[in-house]
């Protein structure tokens, strides 16, 4: 009962991406398990895998295939029909879709190509997006396609700095298509208290104007949830309670409160 009255108050559907350009910051373990949590509380989600490494897609399937619809049709045909994995669905990735990046340059409004083939799709209270690590034509896509961005940050000192390229990109989409992407959360990832550096990175962050969420340990168990299909119970109590936040605030956000 509580599941359904929680549902009941979700807004219209909405499109969130996992976004950072940098790589190894823990993007698609975050997907993932954000995936499983969100469906866990009673949400409709629909997982699309908008990377050629296909990483999301091996975490939930342990399978890679060129030989079914996936990403590359939703961009290039304007559609694809998803797959059922249980509780949630997924629109699979391959290296084919490496090659939808170079068939976009010449074909028309290619940075809204994926925005019209998601607004086919209206019976998910979410759409999560994993996004390739560089901010091309694919991650532009994923950004004007979506409502909002969760963009996770390695708490290390160069991750400020990339920081302001999401940003600047992001403002420029803006004034460019006239469509605004709300920053949801930031997601500090693999977090050493311990660490001088870790905190130092974290008070930089705070001091930003957006939300920042707990940060998530660097602890095995997060890691290896991308090997193990997002198995929850690899993960610790103090590292499934943070995760557990993050989930709280995609709803609260889904919500619009």
């Amino acid at each position: 009962m509580l599941v359904k009255k929680l549902c009941d108050k979700l807004a219209n559907m909405k499109t969130l991406a996992v976004v950072n350009h940098k790589g190894g910051v823990g993007k698609t373990t975050l997907t993932v398990v954000l995936l499983h949590l969100l469906a866990e509380r009673g949400l409709k989600v629909l997982a699309v895998d908008l990377d050629p490494q296909a990483n999301l897609t091996l975490c939930l399937t342990q399978n890679i295939s060129e030989d079914i619809p996936q990403s590359y049709h939703l961009l290039i045909k304007g559609s694809s029909q998803p797959i059922s994995l249980g509780n949630i669905d997924l629109i699979p990735s391959s290296l084919l879709l490496s090659q939808a990046e170079f068939e976009l340059v010449s074909m028309h409004a290619r940075e809204l190509r994926l925005k019209r083939a998601l607004s086919t799709f209206n019976s998910y209270d979410l759409i999560l997006v994993d996004t390739p690590p560089n901010l091309g034509i694919l991650t532009i896509n994923a950004l004007i396609a979506s409502d909002g961005v969760l963009i996770p940050v390695e708490t290390q000192f160069f991750s400020l700095s990339g920081l302001k390229h999401i940003f600047r990109v992001m403002q420029e989409l803006e004034e460019y298509t006239g469509i605004k992407t709300q920053v949801v959360a930031l997601a500090p990832t693999f977090y050493e208290k311990q660490v001088a550096l870790h905190n130092k990175v974290l008070e930089e962050l705070q001091k930003l104007p957006y939300r920042v969420l707990p940060p998530i340990p660097k602890r095995a168990g997060f890691q290896y949830a991308s090997i193990n299909r997002g198995d929850l119970k690899q993960l610790d109590q103090e590292t499934l309670k943070i995760l557990s936040t993050y989930a709280e605030e995609v709803i609260k956000w889904l919500r619009g409160t």
